[in-house]
């Protein structure tokens, strides 16, 4: 099968430190047979949040 983005919104709420590190921690909100939304979660070294973002994913099943 093939990926692809079919919406991406995401909030910065906050700045980072240079050379901090950031981390995303995704989850997926929404399984479906056609549609995947994940909602991801990017903070930095303390934990704080940095940015969040929404991806809807469109799956495209190849023909066999």
């Amino acid at each position: 099968c093939a990926c692809v983005g079919i919406e991406c919104s995401g909030s910065h709420v906050k700045a980072v430190a240079e050379r901090d590190t950031v981390t995303a921690y995704a989850r997926l909100l929404h399984r479906g047979t056609t549609l995947h939304v994940w909602n991801v979660d990017i903070k930095d070294t303390t934990g704080d949040l940095i940015s969040n973002v929404r991806v809807t994913n469109y799956i495209i099943k190849q023909k066999k």
